[in-house]
């Protein structure tokens, strides 16, 4: 609840009059401790994306154009109501296949509190075929990201310079993740990290020496599907991320499938959250989603804000190619 105490102590600075100097050196403290400690919170805060699996590429390289050429569009509007809170969209672009090799560009604009972080990279995504339905996928990403930092969204409480921020500001780091993956008609697994190397966020000074880090998550997925009969299928799917230093992430959702057309279903992670979604494609290759998702724990500095997030897919693949293979299934059965 690191980043939530964050946003309720800076509520405190702006509307609390402080004439005590001990509860006011106590607030600075405090308020420093939680600036340098931020980004600590915030990869523990992190929640799962509602619509996980068309993103998963995002995680795990290895995900990259298995499900064919497509651009997709995914927002995440966290703590509705809640000023500066996490606002997160992303943009990924996977090309079609050139034989084994898939590639893919992936781009994300994060934006909550101070940061503004944006990610850009490319992703090569490996198949080896290991029988006639299923497959190995080895994939790694390349790129980087900028976190340009304003400080002068800080509280103040002074109007005096604070020499202790000196140590924050913007700054670029290089990206390189790798991960695999095996998918079969009936399930799936993967493992992967979107980044091999922590990286130091702040700069040293000469009155502080900052610990924060950008850390290595590890990202490990699977699911499952179970045809009910000929139009139907419920889905399951697990989530667990791993970062040192920090309490593990999981999450788990349930989708019933109709036609591979309209999809409903439900999802809850060891955070609180609660979710609901649904998704429904076209004939043109155009699919589209709604999830909310919610608190269910009962925390009282938990901040108890929806989040919404829609995504668009769009299906690249060629329609006379879509056609023949579609013609080429029928002639097998």
């Amino acid at each position: 609840m690191g980043l939530q105490r964050l946003f309720l102590l800076t509520k405190f600075i702006k509307s609390t009059k402080i004439e005590n100097l001990t509860l006011l050196n106590k607030v600075i403290k405090v308020n420093l401790l939680l600036i340098f400690l931020y980004p600590l919170f915030l990869q523990s805060q992190q929640s799962s994306i509602i619509f996980s699996k068309v993103n998963f590429s995002l995680y795990n390289p290895a995900y990259t154009g298995v499900e064919g050429p497509s651009l997709i569009l995914n927002s995440r509007l966290q703590w509705i109501g809640i000023d500066q809170a996490p606002r997160t969209n992303y943009l990924l672009y996977h090309l079609a296949p050139k034989k084994n090799v898939l590639l893919g560009i992936s781009a994300i604009n994060d934006r909550v509190f101070i940061e503004d972080k944006t990610y850009l990279t490319l992703d090569y995504n490996y198949k080896l075929q290991i029988d006639e339905k299923k497959s190995i996928y080895l994939g790694i990403k390349g790129g980087g990201f900028y976190n340009n930092i304003d400080t002068n969204k800080i509280p103040r409480i002074f109007n005096e310079a604070n020499p202790l921020l000196s140590a924050v500001e913007s700054y670029f780091n290089p990206i390189i993740g790798v991960g695999f993956t095996m998918i079969a008609p009936n399930f799936f697994v993967g493992l992967g990290t979107p980044n091999l190397f922590n990286s130091k966020r702040f700069k040293q000074t000469g009155e502080l020496e900052p610990s924060a880090q950008d850390l290595t998550l590890y990202h490990l997925t699977g699911g499952l599907k179970f045809t009910l009969n000929s139009k139907l299928s419920l889905n399951p799917s697990i989530i667990y991320r791993s970062i040192s230093d920090s309490p593990n992430f999981v999450s788990g959702n349930i989708s019933f499938s109709y036609d591979e057309k309209f999809s409903i279903g439900t999802g809850a992670s060891n955070n609180d959250n609660l979710s609901v979604f649904f998704s429904s494609k076209n004939k043109n290759g155009f699919e589209l989603g709604y999830g909310y998702e919610f608190l269910n724990g009962s925390a009282t500095d938990a901040i108890k804000r929806p989040t919404h997030e829609i995504f668009l897919k769009i299906n690249l693949e060629n329609k006379e190619d879509s056609e023949q293979n579609e013609s080429e299934i029928k002639d097998e059965e």
